[in-house]
Order: C-alpha cells, then sequence, then structure tokens
C-alpha cells in the first residue's frame, strides 16, 4: 500500500510540474496574397527580404492563460517566423530574387495574443521598410473563437497562428505604401 501511495505522489509531482507548450503550425501559403505577390511582382520587379527583427526582445513565446506557452515550431523568435512565411509567400509567386537590389525589412514592434471567451484575437503591430529608405507600420487583428477552458482555448490560440499571419502579410502588401517600398 506504502508503494501505490509513493507511486501516486511521484506521478501526482509530475503531472503538477509538467508543463504543455502548444507549438504553432509550420506556415503555409495563403492563395490570395500569392496571386497579390505575382500581380506586384509583374508590375514592379522582385524583392529580396532581410532578417525580420523585434527590437532585440527575442520573442519566441507567448504565455497562454498563465498557464502554457504558445510558441514556434522550431524556437524561432516570432518575428523571424513572420519573415520566413512572408519568403515563402514571395517564392510561391516567383517574387522572391535575393539579389534583387530591393530589400525589405519587418521589425515586429509588438504581438499579442489573447484568449479570453467573445475577444480571443491575435494582434500584430510591425515596421516594414525597404532599401530605398521608405517605410510604415501595419497593425493587424485576427479575431478566432476562444473557449471557457483552458486547454481548448490555448489549443485555437496555437491554430489560429497561421491564419493570423497570413492576414499580417496580406495586410502588408496589399497596403497602398506597399508599391512605394519597391520603387
Amino acid at each position: 500500500m506504502k508503494k501505490i501511495i509513493s507511486s501516486l505522489l511521484v506521478l501526482s509531482i509530475m503531472i503538477a510540474f509538467t508543463g504543455c507548450a502548444n507549438k504553432v503550425a509550420t506556415y503555409s501559403v495563403g492563395t490570395q496574397n500569392v496571386l497579390s505577390l505575382r500581380t506586384i511582382s509583374d508590375q514592379d520587379g522582385k524583392i529580396n527580404l532581410a532578417k525580420f527583427t523585434d527590437d532585440g526582445r527575442e520573442e519566441a513565446s507567448l504565455m497562454c492563460r498563465l498557464a502554457t506557452p504558445t510558441g514556434t515550431p522550431d524556437g524561432e523568435t516570432f518575428a523571424s517566423y513572420i519573415g520566413k512565411a512572408f519568403q515563402q509567400e514571395l517564392v510561391v509567386a516567383n517574387a522572391y530574387d535575393p539579389s534583387s537590389k530591393i530589400t525589405i525589412s519587418g521589425n515586429l514592434n509588438r504581438i499579442y495574443g489573447s484568449t479570453t471567451m467573445g475577444n480571443a484575437y491575435w494582434e500584430f503591430d510591425m515596421t516594414i521598410s525597404s532599401t530605398n529608405g521608405k517605410q510604415y507600420s501595419v497593425k493587424s487583428r485576427y479575431d478566432y473563437g476562444s473557449s471557457l477552458l483552458a486547454v481548448s482555448a490555448c489549443s485555437e490560440m496555437q491554430r489560429s497562428f497561421v491564419p493570423a499571419v497570413q492576414k499580417l502579410i496580406g495586410e502588408i502588401i496589399t497596403n497602398s505604401k506597399f508599391k512605394t517600398l519597391l520603387q
């Protein structure tokens, strides 16, 4: 009996101190973004990308309901994830050229994820810059459904990240100021 109680105690301690991390999915390109980039590339030429940054914060995860972290699949920063996602969009659209004289970079000024029931969203604030000296800021918000239960809410937070980044990239490239970066 003492052995069973000891085993249950050890198991309880392990469960209590074991965290469950939610990793966002590997990025998949958005069809509308690719179509928009093809049009832009046909008119304005191909684009190179510089590293995307976050003012040195190196954020790679956010806490979900103070219970579990939601982070990138490979432990990279959110800014790096967004930069790689942007590059994937450009490559699929045949709009990427690492030797292009026009190089775009991005700085993730702020990222926020909310899982509040009835008000769950991802929010991004980015500054997009070009080697031609022009820049502009984009604030993007992606709303999604949440849950009262933390496990479900955190899973939804993680699952909604890819479409949130797709929306962010779409808002970057369809912004009227995007073409000024390519001149």
